[in-house]
This record gives C-alpha cells, structure tokens and sequence, in this order.
C-alpha cells in the first residue's frame, strides 16, 4: 500500500477565505482541493496520505476536516499548532486530537512562535507533551533552517520520550554536504524520530529536475542512520504539480539513487506510515 506523508489541500479563493496576507500561489488554484489530491492519488497508485493543514489557512481546519470526513480511510490530518499570545495553545490542540478522530498529528512551525520565544516555551511543551498523551505525531518545519531549532526539538523529546516525532522535508536539509546534515542526523539517537524523505524539489541541487538524484545519498544517509522503518516518503502536493508532477513524485524513492532493497522502498512508500498511524488507512 503506497502512503504519503506529506501534503496539503486547500479550496479554491471564491469558495474559501484565506487567511490575511497567506495566499497561496496563483498557479495552483486549480489543483489544490482534495478532489484534484484524489484524482492525482488514482493515476498514481496511491492508496491514502496524511494531509498537512496548509499556512493560507491558518487555524481555520475546516475544509481539512471536510476532506478527512468526505474520505475516511483515506486521509489523515495533520493540525497546525497555535503557539500564537493569546491562541489557542494546548486547549485548542486537545479538541482537535480527540481519540480516533481524524486529526492524528500536529505540525510545529517554528515561525509561528512568538518573537524571541523558543519552542520549549510553556506553550510548546504543553502541546508537545498533549500530543503524546494522545498518541499523536508531532512534525517539525524548520524552513529558516534546523540548526536554529535542533536543541528545542532534542530538549523536547528528551523531555517527553513518549511523544513520536516527524521532520518535515528531509528537515530542510540540501544534500550530504548540508552544514545542518549532521545536525539532522544527530536525532536518530531518539528513538522517536522519524524523517520525510518529502519535497524532494525543495532539498535537490538549484535546478535540479525529476528524478533530483542529488538527494540519493541523502535518503540512503537517512535510511543508514535512522534505519528502514524511521523514513517515510511524501510528495508536497500541490506544490509538487509545478515540478515533477504528482505521478513522478510517487516513484522518486526508487528512482532518486538511494539504491533501496525492496523491503526498504515498501517500508519507506507506505509501510512505515501505515504503522505509524494503525488503522487509518483501510
């Protein structure tokens, strides 16, 4: 069963509000909504994903949730932690992460924190340790880069061993060469972290296209240190349809350089997910 890990869907402007000064691409009106997700997952072979709220939509997980409820057993949500003053917190995280409802992870971005407070900051500790409770997943988009965020992430699952971990897009890392490479690596000593080996385009080489085979010896780096069943594959719809398309990215894992076995790219295209997430994919 092929799985992704990372993508997101959103509704077209005229049926949805987006959140002030977040709009999305313009290109990507047309192929963003979990009905064009779902025609893409068809031709693709691909069974299921979990679905990330997207940033244009802030809080708001409406339309997620309208996706996740339109298809059970084929989606799984991803919620946006609100570190915000004043936002919602921990409080608002416990009513989305309700046992066996749809939203089964939450995404801390870093830049939604308050200026000049750090992840570990009581709100973020709150959440994070609330997502273990709920045997939830906690993904990380260190997009300003990850050495400016390793510490609170290993100060987190130090604290909080029970609380499974995500990195987000090979945790914004571009090849082997990368100064934050060993920083990424570093967290295989928890054993709660896992990585997405996702967006593939936005970690290659400047102008690299499909089959972005700079990011070989990452994923086989990945699988080395993490092992085969700590590394997930995700695609980054629909930011992907202006790349390679949706198709291509289904088969990069084996494509890219990395040299899997069979058992790995199973493992690494669904099989790790489904186990991460049991019973959300039927």
């Amino acid at each position: 069963m092929k799985l992704d890990a990372h993508l997101h869907v959103w509704p077209s402007p005229s049926a949805y509000d987006y959140a002030p000064g977040k709009e999305p691409p313009a290109d990507l009106a047309e192929n963003s909504t979990f009905q064009a997700l779902l025609q893409q997952c068809e031709r693709a072979g691909v069974h299921g994903a979990l679905i990330v709220q997207p940033i244009n939509l802030m809080y708001d997980h409406a339309y997620v949730a309208e996706a996740l409820r339109a298809h059970p057993g084929r989606f799984v949500g991803c919620c946006l932690a609100d570190p915000s003053v004043g936002g919602g917190g921990a409080a608002a995280l416990g009513d989305l992460l309700v046992p066996r409802g749809p939203f089964r992870a939450v995404r801390f971005n870093p830049g939604l924190w308050p200026k000049g407070e750090r992840m570990t900051n009581e709100a973020g500790k709150a959440m994070f340790a609330l997502a273990g409770e709920r045997g939830a997943l906690v993904g990380f988009m260190c997009f300003q880069g990850l050495h400016l965020h390793v510490e609170d992430i290993k100060d987190l699952c130090a604290e909080f061993p029970e609380t499974r971990v995500l990195m987000d897009h090979f945790g914004f890392t571009k090849g082997v060469e990368d100064p934050n490479w060993p920083a990424l690596l570093s967290l295989a000593e928890f054993p709660q972290v896992s990585v997405k080996a996702s967006a593939h385009f936005r970690v290659g080489k400047e102008g690299e296209r499909w089959p972005y085979a700079s990011n070989g010896p990452q994923l086989r780096g990945l699988l080395d240190h993490f092992g085969p069943d700590r590394v997930v594959w995700g695609s980054d719809f629909p930011y992907v349809e202006t790349q390679c398309g949706y198709e291509r990215a289904s088969l990069i894992a084996e494509n890219c350089g990395a040299a899997l076995s069979v058992l790995e790219a199973e493992a690494v295209m669904g099989g790790n997910l489904a186990r991460m997430f049991p019973g959300a994919w039927s």
